[in-house]
């Protein structure tokens, strides 16, 4: 995979980081019609670019988030469009293959932390579980690359 393509004029273009293309999220309810969440959201994440959604409480932000990643559950949520990490379609690969993404290539911080976190489990804990399940670090290893303060 090349991580630039051509324009109409020849030149090279980068290709994003994350494209999200007509994103749409309708919950399922049982005896009740079905609530569309998302309707059509569309955007690029830039390489180097920060972007962030904005939007009343109750809009849909962290449904699209969720749908991103892969976090709705499947049989209350039918999501349809385009997730595409690095050109690679997120929305067509099994949970299994998601796991191997979440947390190495694409994550999220969830807004509110104190729901977030597992409260049985150290915050330390929980930080360097990433580093263990995907870059194989262990205890201190793992410690140390969680509080470095740069790449």
């Amino acid at each position: 995979m090349s991580d630039a393509s051509r324009g109409e004029d020849g030149a090279r273009t980068a290709v994003p980081l994350l494209s999200v293309r007509d994103l749409g999220v309708v919950f399922r309810r049982r005896g009740r019609r079905p609530l569309l969440a998302v309707d059509g959201i569309s955007f690029d994440v830039e390489p180097g670019q920060t972007i962030g959604l904005v939007g009343e409480s109750g809009c849909g932000k962290s449904v699209t988030s969720l749908a991103v990643l892969g976090l709705l559950p499947a049989r209350g949520a039918q999501v349809t469009g385009s997730v595409r990490l690095g050109g690679k379609e997120l929305l067509k690969l099994s949970d299994a293959e998601l796991r191997q993404i979440r947390g190495r290539e694409i994550a999220m911080v969830f807004q509110d932390p104190m729901t977030s976190l597992n409260p049985v489990l150290t915050i330390g804990r929980q930080i360097t579980e990433v580093l263990h399940r995907h870059f194989g670090s262990k205890g201190d290893d793992a410690t140390r690359a969680a509080c470095a303060s740069g790449p």
